[in-house]
């Protein structure tokens, strides 16, 4: 293997490490801590400061993945369409497309300043779409690291 496909490899893995390792963290970490010592209100701003501040991250990670992602595929273009590998690779591009859409809506949900003054009833309704999203991102960025080691397994 050449140096500069070894780094790719790396770059790639890295940047996947940062957005899944993040996006579990968030979930299974951050959220319960914060569900139990916060109030909905003080919960909500804080998880979106949180998510923010990720994104300051997350966006150059995933930047990172499709670069890398593309360099990758379009290097064995020969694989893409009659085998295995390249089905799998498209399955692969898929989730990643339904994900950077979920992680957009993400986002967008995540815009939304909520202060006390706003009802309880809107505070629910946007946690809950926000955790929906989240859950959907978590499970979507698994199965992406799942399929990828399906290609490495070729």
């Amino acid at each position: 293997m050449l140096i500069h496909e070894a780094l790719i490899t790396w770059a790639h893995l890295l940047a996947a490490s940062i957005w899944v390792g993040g996006t579990l963290f968030i979930g299974l970490v951050v959220a319960p801590v914060l569900r139990s010592n916060l109030n909905d209100v003080e919960r909500f701003n804080l998880t979106i400061s949180i998510g923010k501040r990720f994104n300051k991250v997350a966006i150059p990670a995933i930047a990172v993945l499709l670069a890398t992602g593309i360099y990758k595929a379009v290097t064995v273009p020969e694989f893409l369409l009659s085998t295995m590998y390249g089905s799998i690779l498209f399955i692969k591009v898929g989730v990643v497309i339904s994900m950077l859409i979920t992680w957009l809506m993400h986002i967008k949900i995540s815009n939304v300043n909520i202060d006390v003054n706003d009802s309880v009833n809107l505070i629910r309704k946007v946690r809950r779409r926000s955790i929906l999203l989240g859950n959907m991102l978590a499970t979507q960025s698994v199965t992406v690291l799942f399929l990828a080691a399906m290609l490495d397994s070729f």
